[in-house]
């Protein structure tokens, strides 16, 4: 007889939907120019300088550069991160009820691709916080959400 765990009982099932690797490439996402993200880093920059970071968040998380180049993905990431260590811990939880659930979503992505880098473990403290407002008020739904997604920033 033969192993029963080895068994691949799908098959056995006519109604079964096999995945082909072409259902597990995520939907193609617009590829922004270096001239827009150069324009979209200028302006977090500039809402960072000016302090207005309620804005500059919004900016980061509103449309995130998913069809970029890596290289085009981390300098847009250093900027997001400089914008984020900027910001008092004080005021976190304000900018967070700013974001709509999409948005918290790319947020949680940054901070974690951002931890992952030698320029975000640097500022590993302020990341933390980030990442600890931010569970707080949503729970685990966003980490389950990014474990999920193929989309990367």
């Amino acid at each position: 007889m033969t192993d029963w765990r080895r068994i691949d009982i799908d098959a056995f099932d006519p109604d079964s939907g096999r995945l082909t690797a072409q259902d597990l490439v995520p939907p193609a996402a617009s590829q922004p120019s270096p001239q827009e993200l150069q324009a979209r880093i200028a302006q977090l920059r500039s809402a960072g300088a000016s302090g207005d970071f309620a804005r500059g968040v919004q900016i980061a998380v509103s449309d995130p550069p998913y069809g970029a180049d890596e290289q085009t993905k981390s300098q847009y990431l250093l900027a997001v991160l400089d914008l984020l260590t900027q910001v008092r811990q004080a005021d976190i939880a304000g900018i967070l009820q700013q974001l709509n659930r999409p948005q918290q979503d790319v947020l949680l992505k940054y901070l974690y691709r951002g931890m992952a880098v030698p320029e975000g473990q640097k500022q590993g403290g302020m990341l933390l916080a980030w990442f600890e407002k931010l569970t707080q008020q949503t729970g685990i739904n966003p980490i389950v959400r990014f474990l999920s997604d193929r989309r990367t920033v």
